[in-house]
């Protein structure tokens, strides 16, 4: 008799316990997000997790296992490894009543610039008595873009300034809204009222028109990624790096001062959920919306790229003006890259060269050629200017 009530109990509190665990992933909702989406290099920020109970079953536990990146570093929070080498696993353990919602905030610090992605993940929870687990996945993911470290960019006295230098005209006001000379593929940030609707219907993607004006103040930025000559040479991390600090820094500088501000660069901008060209050109722009996309651009510009310099020209021409200042920024210096600089003086564009990297402390540019030399790439992550000299 005895034996029969024990089975009895054991048989309905196994019961209770499945039917616990089934009912337990019903109404468990799971968010995640950043207090702030765009971040500077050497910020911290706020990952914050929610779950939700929306039934009357209290749930004793709950693990919630996320993936997030390694390079990522966090201040609070269990991580635990992942069978990937560059993510890892934030585990949590929480319990929640009925119809009960929880926050939970993790201090991140963002010690590489890049777009990284938190999730997918698993929720895992089950009965009273743990007999029984159930998974629920998550499938969201939250992004954190970090931006590049900005500095300060000096000239050594007696050299002129590198954006004001060989510029002639004043930033205008206002542009006639009749006279364009050209049209180009729509950025985030561009008008809506510039959008060129006969172009965009023929080529069947946003077009916006290119306004003439003589007297606007204008600078492209050439960034050479790669910091060997030869592509099995590999990768100096520490002056590729450098180079995106120096490319961002002077764009800044110089969408301050009232330039419009183009970017061309060989290296491609990382994305996690689609492909991307090739190479890197955001057209003309100013303001602070342009600011914005260029330096989310060189957020998720790789640091390696498979074309030369000088193999994505024919592409940067076409959106090259002859008032432009050009300002050409690279780790190497070789036969090729002097090619792109007389190419460049061949088309009337005022050229500055900027040699980077201790190891082109002591090389010269081309005669004629405004030429600075830009050291420090050992440091980058503690420098608060960049001293051209």
């Amino acid at each position: 008799m005895h034996v029969l009530v024990f089975v009895a109990a054991v048989a309905a509190v196994l019961g209770i316990s499945y039917l616990w665990s089934i009912l337990s992933v019903k109404g468990l909702e799971f968010s995640h997000r950043f207090e702030k989406d765009r971040v500077f290099f050497g910020d911290t920020v706020n990952y914050i997790q929610e779950i939700t109970n929306a039934k009357i079953l209290p749930l004793p536990w709950i693990r919630v296992d996320t993936e997030v990146p390694a390079v990522v570093e966090f201040l609070k929070g269990n991580l635990v490894p992942h069978h990937r080498a560059d993510k890892k696993i934030l585990s949590g353990l929480y319990s929640l009543l009925w119809y009960q919602k929880i926050r939970r905030k993790y201090p991140v610090y963002c010690k590489s610039r890049g777009i990284f992605t938190f999730g997918p993940g698993i929720l895992s929870t089950g009965d009273v008595f743990g007999f029984f687990e159930k998974e629920k996945p998550i499938d969201s993911t939250a992004a954190l873009i970090v931006y590049p470290r900005l500095v300060d960019v000096i000239v050594t006295e007696g050299k002129p300034d590198i954006t004001l230098s060989g510029v002639i005209g004043r930033k205008t006001l206002l542009t006639d809204p009749f006279c364009f000379t050209d049209t180009r593929d729509y950025v985030p940030g561009d008008l809506l009222k510039d959008v060129d609707w006969k172009s965009t219907a023929k080529l069947d993607r946003l077009r916006v028109k290119v306004y003439d004006s003589s007297f606007t103040k204008r600078i492209s930025i050439l960034l050479d990624v790669n910091t060997f000559e030869i592509a099995w040479e590999g990768i100096d991390p520490e002056l590729s790096e450098f180079l995106v600090i120096l490319a961002a820094s002077i764009a800044k500088k110089a969408l301050e001062q009232g330039f419009e501000v183009m970017l061309a660069s060989n290296g491609r901008m990382v994305s996690p959920d689609k492909d991307t060209d090739l190479i890197t050109l955001i057209p003309y722009g100013s303001g602070s919306m342009h600011l914005r996309n260029i330096l989310e651009c060189l957020a998720r510009l790789s640091n390696y790229s498979i074309f030369k310099i000088e193999e994505i020209l024919p592409r940067t021409l076409g959106m090259l003006k002859r008032d432009s200042k050009v300002i050409y920024i690279t780790g190497i210096w070789g036969k090729n890259t002097e090619k792109v600089v007389k190419l460049l003086q061949k088309m009337g564009m005022d050229v500055v060269l900027i040699l980077a990297g201790k190891k082109n402390a002591k090389l010269k540019g081309p005669e004629g050629v405004l030429t600075y030399h830009a050291l420090g790439e050992e440091a980058w992550r503690e420098i608060s200017l960049i001293r051209l000299v």
